[in-house]
């Protein structure tokens, strides 16, 4: 029984409470610094206002044009920042970037906007259609637009709307959103510059980056999703890498290698997995040591019976005429077949022996080939081998000839009249690879992962007379993992079939 806090569900959803409160660590970090860390400029922007900065530029050119330009120099303002632009006079003249209608709302937003009362301890602002009276000691010279020194260590007020918020609305039919600030513009050339309010007028929701500005909130969640999957990757790496190894191993298991052993310590479900593969493992190693052995036990039991019934069947075939000797020849090739049967049986048994009953040398493949091609050569069939008489491959010798001797039988036996028999040898990315191969119909692809199981048959129609019982390439791969080795079929283009062994050099 798994305890909950083992699980591998409590650890996900603790890791993930754990990602939640990075990121609100993150989020507290960032608006907590926001104010002194100027994003915009650390990304190449002027200012982190892009409204107040276009009015100082506006304001600074409108100082240095006539007011019959005005709407120029708002339509060139316009073209540079990509929204339009309208200019509010204390006394409701209006300037415009381009011909646009201006909703009741708005002016009556300008007219509220300019109605507020300032903070405590500042003058308030002159309403529109009302000119500002110069205070006493103003830093401001006769010359319009021009500045007087300061004493030393005094800074200069801010301008006129500095410190106030932006007016700020969406109008709709047609839906666009306006954001306005003030700005200090000349009325003529004998006043003082008087506050006017500057609109910027956009159809988009973020006008550019004059009401809303994406990027900062942008890089906030790139460096969520950024932090995210750096706390994420240890926990997903440690699922993935056990399941990678355990797929791995029941490969592994699949293929017939039952000496593979997961080891997992760990107390979630990944961990119980991994006992349960291994436990599966040692049941069916056990299983298939124990039908080995049962047929062994049982081939080698057969074998004396079926010897002394050949012997008598040969002795009463020479005493007995006509139909009986037909008969007894019928007989005597059933008992000829099911001694042929055992013999496999027992090959097949004594095939799945370890590395440690089983002594692995070098062993020169020319000799072990020739010697596999004269045990299954028949009149009809052509075998031709091509191999390196210096090539060396480490196996047993005994059975590295009973496999080569049981895929050269089944390529006679399938393929021998379809054309030349090819038996070759290379080395081939630190492997010496051996193929059989023939012109034959080859095999449906769907049964070529079956083919090296005990007792399987492509064709269940075969008979003694047109196929074995399905344990010649049973007895191939036993005898080549028995010598460190692997045992692969493939179907050739446009006909063939080829069955290739790996060894170690």
């Amino acid at each position: 029984m798994i305890k909950p806090t083992s699980s591998l569900l409590a650890k996900i959803l603790g890791w993930f409470f754990l990602n939640m409160a990075l990121v609100a660590v993150v989020l507290t970090v960032f608006f907590a610094f926001q104010p002194q860390v100027n994003l915009q400029a650390i990304f190449g922007q002027a200012s982190a206002n892009r409204l107040r900065a276009a009015g100082q530029l506006i304001s600074h050119d409108l100082h240095q044009t006539r007011q019959t330009e005005w709407s120029e120099v708002l339509a060139r303002h316009a073209a540079i920042h990509g929204v339009d632009f309208v200019l509010v006079l204390e006394e409701g003249s209006r300037f415009l970037s381009t011909d646009l209608e201006i909703p009741d709302a708005v002016m009556q937003r300008v007219r509220e906007n300019s109605r507020r009362r300032p903070p405590p301890g500042r003058a308030p602002p002159p309403e529109f259609g009302h000119p500002r009276r110069r205070p006493p000691n103003h830093p401001v010279d006769d010359a319009p637009g021009s500045l007087r020194k300061l004493p030393e260590g005094r800074r200069p007020s801010p301008p006129e709307g500095a410190t106030r918020r932006p007016l700020t609305m969406r109008t709709r039919q047609p839906t666009r959103y306006w954001t306005g600030i003030r700005i200090p513009v000349p009325p003529d050339p004998r006043h003082r510059p008087a506050p006017a309010l500057l609109l910027a007028v956009s159809d988009s929701v973020t006008g550019n980056g004059f009401f809303f500005d994406p990027l900062p909130w942008l890089i906030v969640a790139v460096v969520m999703v950024l932090v995210s999957v750096l706390f994420w990757i240890p926990m997903v790496r440690s699922i993935t890498r056990p399941l990678a190894r355990m797929n791995r191993a029941t490969e592994a298991i699949a293929g017939g290698n039952f000496d593979v052993a997961i080891r997992e310590p760990r107390a979630d479900e990944i961990g119980r997995l991994a006992r349960a593969i291994n436990h599966m493992t040692a049941r069916l190693a056990s299983f298939v040591k124990g039908q080995k052995r049962f047929l062994g036990d049982v081939a080698h039991e057969l074998g004396s019976p079926i010897a002394r019934i050949q012997f008598g069947l040969g002795a009463l075939e020479q005493r007995v005429e006509g139909k009986n000797q037909r008969r007894v020849t019928e007989v005597l090739e059933d008992v000829d077949h099911l001694s042929n049967l055992v013999n496999e049986l027992l090959a097949f048994s004594r095939a799945d022996m370890k590395s440690k009953t089983i002594a692995l040398e070098k062993v020169d493949l020319l000799p072990v080939v020739q010697a596999a091609v004269r045990r299954e050569t028949t009149p009809t069939a052509q075998i031709v081998t091509k191999i390196d008489p210096a090539l060396r491959a480490t196996a047993s010798a005994e059975l590295l000839t009973r496999a080569l001797a049981n895929l050269i039988r089944n390529a006679v036996k399938y393929a021998g009249d379809a054309g030349p028999i090819y038996v070759t040898a290379k080395e081939l990315m630190n492997k010496v690879a051996i193929e059989v191969r023939d012109s034959g119909p080859g095999v449906a692809e769907a049964f070529l992962d079956q083919l090296f199981e005990p007792f399987f048959r492509p064709e269940a129609s075969r008979n003694r007379d047109s196929g074995g019982v399905g344990l010649g390439l049973a007895i191939v791969k036993t005898c080549i993992e028995t010598c460190k080795g692997t045992v692969s079929v493939r179907n050739l283009r446009p006909k063939g079939f080829a069955v290739t062994i790996l060894l170690i050099p």
